[in-house]
């Protein structure tokens, strides 16, 4: 896929704004506050998923009152198909209407894993370092990203999840057998959904868990070993695989069964797909405890190559990069080695450093100047 125009109208500090993207690489330098990751946003608001999921009247110019409409129109093609595709989101008075080649959407998010991309922000860096729910979310990300299906998988369990704990949380009001009996419907249930929304996530998790791992090497000169595994709150240490369904599911009944007195005193499911996490050791060191920033970047940017790579591979569609500030804190090795890696990607880059192009001898591709939410062409 290449994006190949944007049409901005007041949307943040962008009043107006019309550009004409590189199939390659773009680069947009600038201050901090001059719009540069604002742009970047706009795109992925039209590609599906906002990375900032704010509240309608955040994007709006400062001073703007909620008549002030946001247009947001972007143009592009999918590989080896000429024709050009329009996305056009508009945004006025809290309401929000999103064509695709002039049919109405009801949702951007029905775009989301249609129109694959990949995109890093500073945020990313708490995959490594943050709380459980945030892998499992860039987790779930990835998997819907190549199998859209995992989405309504996902909403299913959490749908039954949420009914159990209400359940949970109500026990005293229930006769102790009527209770217990729809306890054991909801663990079924559960167990269910809960080895499907398992088997979404490892369907491309040894992948990306591979790729992440050969990408991190490589950016460490192959001084530093990656390791990444998937943290089974049901399964442990028990060996399994995608095909041991009746496996998963009978130690997931098992597992409910065994924590149902904690369940009954804590009120709420405290083992299942919703408790799963992901560790990453280096050189055999839990990174969360002992990697350092640069560590933690490294791993991230490897992550976000690594899901590229998988994306295309079982697609056969190449993913757009938008790539916000990840170069910063990196040496001038690994600012090569990202940039050399994006070659066959179309790419939107920030940065505050015009030694990040230059430095990179970037010959095909477009440097934007962004400044007070302009943006010009300096090559």
């Amino acid at each position: 896929m290449i994006l190949k125009t944007l049409k901005l109208r007041n949307f943040r500090n962008i009043a107006s704004a019309d550009l004409c993207f590189h199939p390659k690489v773009n680069i947009f330098l600038g201050n901090n506050a001059q719009g540069k990751t604002n742009l970047c946003e706009a795109v992925s608001i039209c590609l599906g998923k906002n990375f900032r999921n704010p509240k309608a009247n955040e994007i709006l110019p400062f001073g703007c009152d909620e008549n002030t409409e946001t247009i947001i129109e972007l143009t592009f093609s999918f590989d080896n198909i000429e024709k050009d595709n329009t996305i056009l989101y508009t945004q006025k008075n809290g309401n929000i209407k999103l064509t695709f080649n002039d049919i109405e959407m009801k949702s951007a998010e029905k775009l989301y894993g249609a129109l694959r991309y990949v995109s890093f922000i500073p945020e990313d860096l708490y995959i490594v370092k943050g709380n459980p729910e945030k892998r499992r979310d860039y987790l779930d990300y990835v998997s819907n990203m190549i199998n859209r299906v995992h989405n309504q998988k996902l909403y299913e369990y959490n749908k039954a999840l949420k009914q159990k704990n209400n359940l949970l949380l109500k026990m005293d009001g229930y006769d102790i057998d009527a209770a217990s009996a729809m306890l054991e419907s909801w663990n079924e249930t559960l167990s269910r959904l809960g080895v499907n929304v398992m088997c979404g996530r490892l369907k491309y998790f040894e992948f990306l868990k591979n790729y992440a791992s050969e990408y991190y090497s490589m950016l460490n000169q192959n001084q530093e070993k990656l390791s990444v595994k998937y943290e089974s709150s049901i399964m442990e240490d028990i060996p399994y695989t995608l095909e041991d369904v009746p496996l998963m599911y009978n130690t997931y009944m098992n597992k409910l069964h065994e924590t149902a007195e904690k369940e009954l005193r804590m009120k709420y499911t405290v083992a299942g797909a919703h408790r799963d996490d992901i560790s990453f050791c280096i050189n055999n060191m839990p990174a969360k405890d002992y990697a350092s920033q640069g560590q933690i970047r490294s791993i991230a940017i490897a992550l976000k190559l690594a899901e590229a790579r998988m994306i295309h591979e079982k697609s056969d569609d190449y993913p757009i990069m938008i790539l916000d500030d990840i170069l910063s804190e990196l040496d001038s090795f690994r600012r090569s080695f990202i940039i050399n890696h994006i070659e066959k990607l179309q790419t939107f880059i920030t940065s505050c450093n015009i030694s990040d192009a230059i430095d990179n001898n970037l010959t095909d591709g477009h440097i934007w100047n962004v400044r007070n939410g302009t943006f010009e062409v300096m090559n």
